[in-house]
């Protein structure tokens, strides 16, 4: 992600004492006294921007009744379920008394390998978003609350509820921002945008009934229609009504949010102020294959699909019946490259490889090296591989996998990735956009021009940007797939893709491997600062700091001060997880398998922008659910300790402490969790 304006003040801190913070002690057995049962709350899980608990934990909450025992709860019961739970404790939470704590749910319900469900939340105020601000809410397969996470804010009484700023005078001002000549910095180099043309403005598609209501308008000259709506934006020391608009650059290689004061203060409603200002996109890593890169494998023919076995991971029970399910079906005597999953297409032509089928129904696609058509077929050939992968994983059709059709009727559909795989350079070189449930996410794939290497070639690289869907559609939630937008949370996006390309390749390498795009960029140390093994030198304490801050000899030349490289700590934290789990379990196979499901699970249980610290006790949360399953009553404790120390291995342990998800205020702590303490 790259900011361009950010008006909002981080550094705010809205507990001017500890004494503030300690109050939310307080808060908590007073309301737990009200609604009958136990209320955990850890003041270092306050987040002082919003001045509000991040995590409230819970023990002894009702069940969901009504249903008769054997009747399944269905996914609306435990949305109004988590609904009223989080009114009923919002003062333990850091609402005050009397004020309104309003929340709409995003419709589909989570289920992680383990039974809990989750329910994402989006906080609301008169009727309208409040931006950034969306909690989940965990709970069991009978309705009971486990705990609520994520960001809330108490926001002032008397904020307006409809603009006085046109939505066509703010988007003017947006899209001339948005219109402007950039350059995408990119480990494989830079690409420059040029200006656009917006005089021809813009012309309105919807029509409300009133001003203050979604619409769309149309994409000028940028790549689609641009939505606006107004969402309340939470700016520290104050919020403002906003119109929030969407402008994608071409081939989708920027993809602008904006937000446009929608109240205006500045006496001249001509020229509203911007107040934010970002890039969504996220732009690529590195690695290179055939299946793997051309360095490492050979030009083989594979079958399409694959058989289960050919992967990593281990198959669960509940996929859908004859998975692997067909990547490529047959029409009209031909086979293309536009199937379910993916549509892999010539970024130039946008036409997908076919090859004709013989008599017996076989079509083999067998392109010449180094061709359009190859990039095609490979880019193809991967992101079937990932979808199939994430699937063994739980990200499933209910989930938010990308698929035209969803046979199980669950989840949206008519959302496949749509694989550009361009013949030459392209704009951003690599990368990957992701929408809502129900709207093809976009990768893009193209020629590095310094080495003349593609990164459609390069598994490690598809994999990473397909990660890129997984993340922002599991924490972000399947209404819109926007939950990694804080600076931590970029981070933790670029660290999950390249963790997932290391360890699904390690799982079968004798030798760990620890270096990725080495072979894009034709360098054996390839575009991170230092190689992901156990010496690696950065932690969370860290974050922020810039070139010659980082403590250690020869780390004079680390920074962590932009989203790439703070993501590298994570990363490096994930591998060494998997390194201790494996040393716990005694078993290479297993160790792996166990913490790729908690990876995800704890994904799925992650609220929206949440800091490296909360997406780790997710992680643990989750293995804690295996205890039983996945993993024994004897062997819970060792690998939860493992967990443990990895995490305070890279200064993540219980003491670490940051006071939101931005890079600002990050401490980090070795200790490990007191006795009795529970995960």
């Amino acid at each position: 992600m790259s900011v361009m304006i950010d008006k909002r003040n981080k550094n705010y801190d809205r507990l001017a004492n500890v004494a503030e913070a300690d109050a939310f002690l307080d808060h908590t057995e007073r309301v737990a006294a009200e609604v009958d049962h136990t209320l955990m709350a850890d003041r270092s899980k306050v987040n002082r921007f919003t001045g509000h608990l991040t995590e409230l934990r819970v023990a002894g909450a009702p069940a969901v009744t009504g249903l008769e025992e054997s009747v399944p709860i269905p996914d609306t019961g435990y949305i109004a379920q988590a609904k009223r739970y989080v009114t009923s404790v919002a003062e333990a939470i850091g609402f005050a008394a009397g004020e309104p704590a309003e929340f709409e749910a995003d419709p589909n319900v989570v289920t992680t390998s383990e039974g809990l469900r989750v329910v994402s939340l989006q906080q609301v105020l008169n009727g309208i978003e409040v931006w950034a601000m969306a909690p989940k809410v965990w709970l069991h397969e009978d309705g009971t609350v486990d705990r609520v996470m994520g960001d809330t804010v108490s926001a002032p009484a008397n904020l307006p509820s409809r603009p006085t700023v046109p939505a066509e005078v703010a988007l003017r001002v947006a899209a001339a921002k948005a219109a402007e000549p950039t350059t995408l910095r990119g480990v494989f180099g830079d690409d420059d945008l040029p200006r656009l043309d917006i005089t021809a403005g813009f012309e309105r598609l919807s029509h409300q009934a009133r001003n203050d209501q979604p619409m769309t308008f149309g994409k000028g000259p940028f790549e689609e229609a641009i939505p606006a709506r107004l969402v309340y934006l939470y700016m520290g020391d104050d919020a403002r009504l906003t119109w929030m608009f969407t402008f994608s650059r071409e081939k989708l290689a920027a993809q602008y949010h904006a937000f446009v004061e929608a109240d205006d203060r500045t006496q001249n409603p001509d020229e509203p102020e911007i107040l934010y200002f970002y890039d969504t996109v996220r732009h690529a890593v590195a690695g290179r294959v055939f299946r793997r890169n051309p360095a490492e494998s050979t030009f083989d023919t594979v079958p399409f699909p694959l058989p289960t076995d050919d992967y990593p991971t281990a198959v669960p029970s509940g996929l859908p019946a004859g998975f692997p399910l067909p990547w490529a079906e047959t029409h009209h005597g031909k086979v293309s490259t536009e199937g379910n999953n993916v549509r892999a297409l010539n970024g130039t032509t946008r036409r997908p490889v076919e090859v004709i089928v013989d008599e017996a129904g076989n079509g083999l696609f067998d392109p010449e090296e180094d061709s359009a058509e190859q990039f095609v077929t490979n880019i193809f050939y991967f992101c079937n591989h990932a979808h199939d992968l994430f699937m063994m994983l739980g990200f499933t059709e209910d989930q938010g996998n990308f698929q035209t059709t969803n046979i199980t009727g669950l989840g949206q559909g008519a959302d496949p990735v749509r694989a550009l795989a361009h013949p030459g350079a392209v704009q951003g070189t690599a990368n990957m956009a992701t929408r809502a449930d129900g709207l093809e996410a976009v990768m893009n794939m193209g020629l590095v021009t310094g080495t003349g290497r593609h990164t459609a070639d390069d598994y490690d690289v598809v994999l990473h940007e397909f990660c890129h869907g997984v993340s922002n559609r599991l924490v972000g939630g399947l209404f819109d797939a926007n939950g990694l937008e804080e600076e931590q949370s970029v981070a933790m996006g670029e660290g999950w893709g390249d963790y997932f390309a290391l360890t699904t390749r390690n799982f079968s390498n004798p030798q760990e491997r620890s270096v990725v795009g080495n072979w894009v960029v034709n360098q054996s140390k390839g575009i991170r600062q230092r190689p992901y093994d156990s010496d690696y030198p950065g932690a969370f304490g860290d974050i922020g700091k810039g070139p010659g801050e980082v403590a250690g000899a020869g780390n004079g030349d680390l920074t962590y001060q932009e989203v790439h490289d703070v993501g590298e700590i994570w990363c490096a934290a994930l591998m060494e997880l998997t390194r201790k789990v494996t040393t716990a379990l005694n078993n290479k196979e297993r160790g792996y398998q166990v913490t790729w499901q908690a990876v995800v699970d704890g994904m799925k249980l992650t609220p929206k922008n949440p800091s490296f610290l909360v997406a780790r006790d997710a992680i643990l949360r989750a293995f804690k659910a295996m205890k039983g399953s996945l993993l024994t009553s004897a062997e819970y404790p060792s690998v939860r300790k493992a967990a443990w120390q990895a995490f305070a291995r890279f200064e993540m342990g219980f003491d670490a402490f940051c006071p939101n998800a931005t890079f600002t205020g990050c401490r980090g702590g070795t200790a490990m969790p007191p006795a009795g303490h529970e995960d």
